[in-house]
């Protein structure tokens, strides 16, 4: 067989023929999506990237897992929109940082705060947008020392100083107005990207983003969006809430993966609002 037009991660080439994507990061909810299509053809699975094609009220979708992390989802959006990809919808889980978001309730993200590697790139931000925070560490102690550092290395940050990866307006609205038709519960709201799942201060800096108004965090929104701007794609996040603020973290993730009703509830509402948003999209109609 000849790979030679594949794309080296994903591989997929254009026999895909479609301009629309759903990724979701779990490889296994790829198979969640494939029950609400028809004609579905099972494209490839290549490290994290999992992918179908299947049918929604007649269009072609794409369905493909990133994987976790901001890295594997910028990789996956730059080979698809080599493919002609025009629109991509994130559909995955979140963290609430805020005390008004329940379990299942979905985040429709308009803006992301850059406070991972892969968007930071992508921007040439390439600073942390949060107080105390070390700007440089001085030497191994300071890692083993949980990241006390001398004053000449800290730096603060104030509101403004947050950088924001933003998703596209029209598919994002699109994305609200099917939430409210089909009437799940959401908001639109921004939310946080980062790299550090289990840092050792990520409670400070999941204080200090609730108090600057973000809603939710997860690990991949920023990076797709900042490739989105750069390679003039439609993207969207729709984020599934399955910890809610100042829960447990590892007692949240275990629930939502043994069946939480409430997560699970909001796993298939997610699926189901960007798969009717990518439909209600004129432009994909083929």
């Amino acid at each position: 067989m000849n790979y030679s037009n594949k794309k080296p991660h994903i591989q997929l080439d254009s026999s895909i023929r479609t301009t629309a994507a759903i990724l979701p990061g779990d490889p296994a909810r790829v198979d969640t999506i494939a029950s609400f299509l028809s004609d579905v053809r099972e494209e490839a699975f290549n490290r994290e990237y999992k992918s179908i094609t299947g049918t929604y009220k007649g269009l072609r979708i794409l369905a493909i897992s990133t994987g976790m992390g901001g890295p594997s989802a910028a990789i996956c959006a730059e080979e698809l929109a080599d493919l002609g990809i025009t629109h991509m919808i994130r559909i995955g889980s979140c963290g609430a940082l805020q005390s008004s978001l329940r379990l299942g309730q979905l985040v429709i993200c308009d803006r992301a705060v850059c406070d991972d590697g892969t968007s930071q790139t992508y921007t040439e931000y390439l600073r942390y947008a949060a107080p105390d925070i070390p700007a440089a560490l001085a030497s191994e102690d300071d890692l083993t020392s949980n990241m006390c550092c001398s004053s000449q290395t800290l730096h603060t940050l104030g509101a403004d100083s947050i950088q924001y990866a933003y998703a596209s307006p029209n598919l994002t609205k699109a994305c609200a107005e099917a939430a409210k038709s089909l009437g799940f519960p959401y908001i639109v709201a921004p939310t946080r990207s980062h790299d550090g799942l289990y840092f050792k201060r990520k409670p400070q800096l999941d204080e200090f983003y609730s108090q600057k108004g973000i809603y939710a965090s997860d690990m991949e929104t920023a990076a797709l969006f900042a490739v989105g701007t750069l390679r003039g794609i439609h993207t969207a996040s729709i984020l599934n809430t399955v910890v809610e603020w100042k829960k447990d973290l590892k007692e949240g993730i275990s629930s939502y993966k043994n069946g939480e009703k409430d997560a699970a509830d909001g796993e298939r509402n997610e699926i189901i609002l960007a798969l009717e948003a990518l439909a209600g999209q004129p432009v994909l109609i083929q």
